[in-house]
C-alpha cells in the first residue's frame, strides 16, 4: 500500500461512527445484563472491551466502504 492510499483510507475513518457504535454497544450490553443478570459490567477492563469492539466495527465498516466504492 502506498502512502496516498493509506492517507485516503485514514480520511474515511469516522470518529462519529466510533462514538455512536460504542454508545450503542453499552446500551445493548446494559439491556442484556439487566434481563439475564450476567454482571457483564463488573468484568475487569470492561470499557476497553467495548472500545475494542466499537473500533473493530468502525475499521471493518471503513474497509467495506472503501472496497464497495472501488467496485
Amino acid at each position: 500500500m502506498d502512502t496516498g492510499n493509506f492517507i485516503s483510507l485514514l480520511k474515511k475513518f469516522s470518529f462519529g461512527r466510533l462514538i455512536v457504535s460504542g454508545i450503542f454497544l453499552r446500551v445493548v450490553i446494559a439491556i442484556v445484563d439487566g434481563i439475564f443478570g450476567l454482571e457483564i459490567n463488573e468484568l475487569p477492563n470492561f470499557n476497553f472491551y467495548v472500545f475494542g469492539l466499537a473500533l473493530a466495527y468502525t475499521i471493518l465498516w471503513m474497509f467495506n466502504k472503501s472496497y464497495s466504492e472501488e467496485n
